[in-house]
């Protein structure tokens, strides 16, 4: 084993040492650390800075998270801020597809009644940082929630809204017909007197196509007393139209048809003066004047929704 030499000044050499001894004073000095750390502990003295490093660290650490909370709840605020605009947004889609928007009361319920107290052990500032943050996500959790809802009843109502669009008699049923009398009480011309006439005539010649007027089923075809030849159809959702003195009808009971489609040539069948086309619209089995359900604008006298002759 190689020895291991150290000055002496007594001995003005170099002197061999000890090496049971250095290991008895190694062993001496790591006993007595842990031990005095204890004792100096114990009696409130930090006699390595131990208790300052960590309590600076912590010190630290709470300020991060501190900050960190205080944006979290900044970003939760501006989150509150697009919800606002959010909300905005859905009154104006509700009212696109009829429907009132939803009242700021019962907003308020949906997302009221969130109030957090609680200790986390903390300082009361950052107990309160974390109350904060808790409470605007329980806010928005509601919000969302509520305008999640209120845009799948946009949809179903968008969607439904689409069938009847299909369905309502909105459509000249000659195309660029010219109306010869309207709807109204007037002088029957035949039978010269005050009588309600319940649609309106539109002048055309023997022969002219005549067009549903919306998506539906014939509910009756043939001759209908001073209608002369006639064709009935059932649009759905409250409403009939009526097609009168037909030269042809080109539908039969049961079909269905589309807005735009040939169902009719127009003739002078019935209790008629000349050639034209008496044309009716039904809701929920009262007369309204077709007039008021009529497209405006030459966007609605196209192909797209006058089709040629189609037979079913």
């Amino acid at each position: 084993m190689r020895r291991l030499y150290c000055f002496s000044k007594s001995h003005l050499s170099y002197q061999p040492l000890d090496w049971r001894r250095m290991m008895a004073a190694v062993v001496a000095i790591m006993m007595f650390v842990p031990v005095a750390t204890a004792v100096f502990g114990f009696f409130g003295l930090d006699l390595f800075g131990v208790r300052e490093l960590c309590a600076a660290s912590v010190a630290n650490e709470n300020s991060v998270l501190r900050a960190q909370l205080a944006s979290l709840n900044d970003q939760l605020d501006e989150f509150g801020r697009s919800m606002k605009v959010l909300q905005r947004s859905d009154d104006q889609l509700r009212l696109e597809v009829d429907m009132k928007p939803i009242p700021g009361d019962i907003r308020k319920v949906a997302v009221g009644g969130v109030e957090i107290n609680g200790d986390y052990g903390v300082s009361s500032s950052a107990n309160k940082l974390i109350t904060d943050v808790k409470n605007n996500l329980q806010v928005l959790s509601r919000e969302v929630a509520l305008q999640q809802q209120s845009y799948a009843d946009i949809l179903s109502r968008y969607k439904k809204n689409e069938i009847l669009f299909r369905h309502i008699p909105a459509i000249d049923p000659i195309r660029d017909g010219r109306e010869t009398d309207g709807f109204g009480m007037r002088m029957h011309p035949i039978l010269h007197m005050m009588l309600m006439h319940e649609g309106i005539d539109l002048a055309c010649e023997v022969g002219t196509h005549v067009h549903a007027t919306g998506d539906g089923v014939v509910t009756y075809v043939g001759p209908r007393g001073g209608y002369g030849n006639a064709v009935v159809i059932n649009n759905g959702f409250g409403y009939t139209t009526l097609f009168g003195h037909l030269s042809k009808p080109l539908v039969h009971v049961g079909q269905k048809v589309k807005r735009g489609q040939v169902i009719a040539l127009s003739g002078d069948t019935g209790l008629s003066t000349g050639p034209h086309l008496h044309y009716e619209v039904r809701k929920n089995g009262v007369h309204v004047d077709p007039n008021l359900y009529f497209f405006n604008g030459p966007q609605f006298h196209t192909t797209r929704f006058y089709a040629t002759l189609v037979r079913n």
